[in-house]
This record gives structure tokens, C-alpha cells and sequence, in this order.
């Protein structure tokens, strides 16, 4: 972008959600293929069905003996509604002014794409490449919704190219790593809803933009895994990814903030330079695999994220100084997952998972932006081989959401949700 305009009233709406995309905890993204939707993303590192383990374990790239390639998406169709709970005041006008204070299905509807090539090299080493997504998120209020300073449009998108290499030390160990190189693009939109209407000499109308982010940037890390593997029925995969570190530069602005709590007094109409650092956390992960009959496998996964790096988020102007400051004080979270593969025919391999994520948001600090919770995935999928090289994925799950109670001063609300994902995938072995 030629200018990057950074509201950083971000931080007051928010940039971490549980969103359209984000169908992990917080805003963290789990969809790096639909092979490994169908067992509920369990045993990932260690499963190698196809080229996108690369998306989990370089290392496991050693178990292939052909060319590989896999590439597909999944669609996202969460159901996440938002209740308002006015204070009387409050009530009485959005009533008024005919503003709405519930919003149904605010997480935007998503396809993530995800696409990985394994080259195998000779006997030891193995490269490849994968191009696929951790985090991301998107929703959507009412233009004219009440509470307009806090709901809005909010959305992120990130998309990793990640370059790896493998090699094998023995029969039993390989060793594998990778770069990083992430490309996040955000937008933020918000209205002035009930200031609007408790300010009326501002001039404004309730759906009136209140303030705007627009931004994007690159930032750069690292990745590592090891692949033991006792014979061939039987291995474990641990994996790490390093946090990522991106800053959106840009211009601070803001119609009116004075009247808005949380935002600095005096800052009325002017446009200032300021940015916002935002770390994506690290992730380390646990895999197995054990095929106990030839027609049956199991699969489990221990998946830890260092949410406790995202302890608030602070803006800061042209000489440091400090625009806005929020605590979020994320805690680190886990998530478990066990699953299960069935060989059917020659032509047709069966899967089914479940999975418990644990939502790193304290409900002291929980926001409108952040209503997680803590979900349960119900998973089946399958794969169709077509011929020796061809092969096709589906995959179905269901993620079941709690409801949450948030309590954004001045506004309150109740939030809850489910989501359905469906995956497709080509696979193809040269």
C-alpha cells in the first residue's frame, strides 16, 4: 500500500476476535488441510497421509519416496450471535434513535486455502514448500448497532510461505526446520451508534465512521520439528513455531474520541502518526501416530500456544508516547485431540476426531472483540483414491461453543456460537 492508515483505536475494538476464520482459540487458525480436519487434527505432526504435514512437521517430509503435492481449502460457517444488555439509559436510546442491540451471525462466513509441494532429494534429505495460514479473523456488526464505538467490522488475514528442509539422521530420527515469512493485512471499522445520539451537537449520525484502520506488513520466523519413529507402524512428532512479530505503521485518527471512554482527550480531528506491535504467539505441539491393525490407525495431538506473549495491546504516537493502552493478559492455553483412521477398501480410507480448545481469555478482560470460549470438535472426513497417484479428501466438522458474558464498560452483552467446517483437498504423487 502506498499509505497505511492505522486507526489505532484498533485497540479498543480490538484485533484478536472469535471469528469467521479464527475457529481455534482466540484467533488462531487450525485449517492447514482437510485430511487432517476429518481425525480433528490429531497425530498431525506424525500422520504424513499426504504433503500437508509440511504445515506441521518439516521433518516428516523424510517418509516420502515420490514428489508430493497437496493443495485444497476449508469453508468456515460459524454462527455467532451477540446479545446487547443496555442499562435503561442506554435502552432507551438506541429505542429512540431505532438502533438495534442484537446482531445475529456476525462471523463472516470463510474459505481457507492451503497448498504445500514435498521434493524428496535422495536418501537423507528432503525439501518442500507450503503456503497456508495460523491466524486470521473477520466480523461484522450493524453499521447503526448501539454500542458502535466497541462493534464494528473487524478483520485480519495472514497467509505463511514457509520454505523447509528435512534430513534423516537414522532409520529411527529426522530433524526438519523452516523460515517464515507472513504477510497480515487488517481492517477496522467503527460507528458512533449511541454517542451519536447522547451527543447530538456533534453532528453525526449513529452509522456515521468513527474511525478506520487499514494496514498490512511482513514479519519473519522460524520453525522446527523431529520425526522418531520406532519402526513403521509406530511414531512421534514434536514440533515448534516461533512467534511472530508484525508492526502496522501509519496515521492515528479519530472524529471525535474525546466523548469516548478509553480513548486520549484532545485528540479531536487530527490525523497524528502512531503504530501498533502485534505478536503472534509461538506454538509447540505434541503428535502421534500408531497403526494398531492393518485396517486401523490412531492418532492424538497436544497442541500448547504462547498466548501469555499478547498482555495488552498499546499504541504508541510519532515520539513514543503512549495513544491507548488495554490490558488483554491472555493466558497460554492447550489443546487436545484424538482421532482415528480406517482403511475400508483399497479405494477408500475413513476418519473421524475429537478435539477440546481451550480459550486463552480471562473473563476479566474478555471484550466484545474477544468473546471466546472454550469449544468441542466433532469430526469425520474421508479420502477417495482415484488411481496410484490421485488421490481426493472431504472432510465435515462441528465445533461446539459455550456462552459467554462480556462486560465492556459502558456496554454489556452475552455471546455464544457453533460453527460448521467443510474441507476439500487434492493430493497427487508424482
Amino acid at each position: 500500500m502506498n499509505q497505511k492508515t492505522l486507526t489505532l483505536t484498533l485497540l479498543a475494538g480490538g484485533l484478536a476476535s472469535m471469528t469467521g476464520q479464527a475457529q481455534a482459540a482466540a484467533f488462531q487458525l487450525a485449517e492447514q488441510s482437510t485430511s487432517g480436519l476429518g481425525r480433528a487434527y490429531a497425530g498431525e505432526g506424525a500422520a504424513a497421509d499426504n504433503a500437508a504435514v509440511l504445515g506441521r512437521n518439516p521433518a516428516a517430509m523424510t517418509l516420502f519416496e515420490r514428489p508430493a503435492l497437496s493443495a485444497g481449502a476449508v469453508y468456515v460457517n460459524p454462527e455467532v450471535d451477540v446479545e446487547g444488555k443496555p442499562t435503561p439509559p442506554q435502552a432507551a436510546g438506541a429505542a429512540s434513535a431505532d438502533l438495534p442491540t442484537q446482531s445475529d451471525d456476525i462471523a463472516d462466513d470463510a474459505v481457507v486455502p492451503f497448498f504445500y509441494y514435498v521434493q524428496p532429494i535422495n536418501a537423507r534429505w528432503a525439501a518442500g514448500v507450503g503456503a497456508f495460514t495460523n491466524y486470521g479473523l473477520s466480523t461484522t456488526f450493524q453499521d447503526n448497532h448501539y454500542a458502535g464505538p466497541v462493534a464494528g467490522k473487524t478483520s485480519l488475514t495472514t497467509i505463511n510461505f514457509n520454505p523447509s528442509l528435512a534430513y534423516r539422521m537414522n532409520k529411527h530420527l529426522s530433524l526438519g526446520a523452516g523460515f517464515n515469512a507472513v504477510y497480515a493485512d487488517a481492517e477496522l471499522i467503527r460507528h458512533t451508534g449511541l454517542v451519536a445520539v447522547s451527543n447530538p451537537g456533534l453532528g453525526l449520525e449513529p452509522k456515521s465512521e468513527f474511525v478506520r484502520l487499514s494496514g498490512d506488513d511482513w514479519g519473519y520466523g522460524w520453525n522446527i520439528g523431529l520425526l522418531l519413529e520406532a519402526n513403521e507402524h509406530n511414531r512421534w512428532a514434536l514440533t515448534y513455531r516461533s512467534e511472530i512479530e508484525l508492526t502496522l505503521e501509519g496515521d492515528y485518527s479519530s472524529a471525535k474520541p474525546a466523548v469516548v471512554p478509553g480513548l486520549p482527550v484532545g485528540t479531536s480531528s487530527q490525523t497524528i502518526p502512531g503504530k501498533l506491535d502485534l505478536t503472534l504467539p509461538a506454538i509447540a505441539e505434541l503428535s502421534g501416530f500408531h497403526r494398531v491393525h492393518p485396517e486401523w490407525a490412531l492418532h492424538y495431538g497436544l497442541m500448547w500456544t504462547e498466548w501469555s506473549s499478547f498482555k495488552e495491546l498499546r499504541a504508541l504516537g510519532q515520539d513514543g508516547d503512549t495513544l491507548f493502552q488495554k490490558d488483554e493478559k491472555f493466558k497460554n492455553s492447550w489443546r487436545i485431540s484424538a482421532g482415528v483412521t480406517h482403511e475400508l477398501s483399497p479405494d477408500w480410507t475413513l476418519r473421524g476426531g475429537l478435539a477440546y480448545d481451550q480459550s486463552p481469555v480471562p473473563a476479566a478482560t474478555r471484550s466484545i472483540s474477544i468473546p471466546d470460549v472454550d469449544r468441542t470438535w466433532y469430526t469425520l472426513g474421508a479420502t477417495y483414491r482415484v488411481n496410484d497417484a490421485l488421490s481426493l479428501d472431504g472432510a465435515l466438522a462441528f465445533l461446539n461453543g459455550g456462552k459467554v458474558e462480556v462486560n465492556e464498560s459502558p456496554y454489556q452483552f452475552s455471546s455464544g456460537g457453533d460453527a460448521w467446517l467443510l474441507g476439500l483437498q487434492m493430493n497427487y504423487r508424482f
